[in-house]
């Protein structure tokens, strides 16, 4: 677990689920009333009692990536694990697939704090029943997503057992000259919310499929001056929920902007299980877009110009979430995947 990360991937795909229950497997609670809590962002707050302290001040604990050396240019770090069963079927997806989305979570993390990924090691513990040509061509499908974005494998370890594959990879990044990491509690009443594309439906097949918006990232970055930002990968609901938790305020998603950030597959994914393709925008993740704030005065044409599309607004408060649609307001209860439940 990467110091500096308070989350991972959402989406899970189960063996043996369909997709008809896939709704109610993420939209389920986390915690039963009467038991011991549970959870990866419960136990993540336990952890950040003794790992706080050991985070760098220019990345606080909790952000995307971790500062790996001190100053506004230094190194920082990423690590994430895929397990067959939960992020992958290796019964139904190709094992370069597998490989190449290993390797995308993690650069989609660099997006995320609009940093520029260097190089990457990996680590892997293949199924004993796997073939020599299988695991070559998880490695092929890592290498490849790498070099696509300028991040080669420069090492790792490999180990086998009668489990199913895991595979952990760490990327390693640094700061544009003179720009520093974007973090998550950045954002202030006033500001807007925008993402990179639509979102929903991706366990259709986006979700073997990440491309990470690092370009994207980097550019506005450059141009815009972003106050937050995260990579959506437990839903933009939960997504969101850890950047206005992180800075401390409430965020307010317009509807007729929502209903224009609907992917087609999360209407697609609707007409199969029946849950509104507005739910599954807000709580499916594995979509690996990003969700960025910026001042209230974003230059527009700017925002037009790289493809980003509004969403909403940062208000004051304490870190409620509401939709708006005719003057009304709905509170928005943040689900998603979540580990250790």
């Amino acid at each position: 677990m990467t110091p500096g990360k308070h989350r991972r991937r959402s989406l899970r795909r189960f063996p043996h689920s369909d997709l008809a229950g896939l709704s109610h497997i993420l939209c389920s609670n986390m915690s039963t009333p009467g038991q011991p809590e549970r959870g990866e962002r419960a136990l993540i707050r336990r952890l950040a009692e003794t790992l706080a302290n050991l985070a760098s001040a220019g990345v606080p604990f909790g952000d995307d990536m971790a500062q790996m050396s001190p100053g506004d240019n230094g190194l920082l770090g990423t690590t994430d694990m895929l397990m067959d069963g939960v992020d992958f079927d290796s019964r139904k997806h190709a094992w370069f697939d597998i490989g190449r989305k290993s390797m995308a979570v993690n650069l989609s993390d660099c997006a995320a704090m609009a940093v520029r990924p260097l190089s990457a090691l990996g680590a892997v513990a293949l199924n004993n029943r796997l073939s020599m040509d299988d695991a070559l061509e998880l490695h092929r499908g890592i290498r490849a997503c790498g070099d696509e974005f300028d991040c080669p494998l420069v090492g790792g370890d490999t180990n086998s057992w009668d489990a199913p594959t895991a595979i952990a990879i760490t990327v390693i990044a640094c700061p544009e000259p003179g720009l520093r990491p974007v973090r998550r509690d950045g954002a202030k009443p006033g500001d807007l919310i925008y993402l990179t594309g639509p979102v929903g439906g991706s366990i259709l097949g986006r979700h073997l499929r990440p491309v990470p918006r690092i370009k994207t990232a980097l550019a506005v970055s450059r141009e815009l001056s972003p106050r937050a930002m995260i990579d959506i990968s437990d839903g933009v609901a939960v997504d969101l929920g850890h950047i206005i938790e992180a800075s401390s305020c409430a965020a307010e998603i317009d509807e007729a902007s929502l209903a224009l950030a609907i992917h087609a597959d999360a209407q697609t994914l609707a007409d199969q299980d029946g849950t509104p393709a507005r739910d599954h925008a807000l709580h499916d993740g594995e979509d690996f877009e990003l969700v960025i704030v910026l001042p209230p005065d974003a230059d527009q044409a700017v925002c037009q110009r790289l493809g980003l599309l509004p969403l909403g607004r940062i208000l004051s408060g304490s870190g409620l979430m509401r939709v708006t649609h005719e003057g009304r307001r709905t509170p928005i209860e943040p689900r998603g995947w979540e580990h250790f439940r």
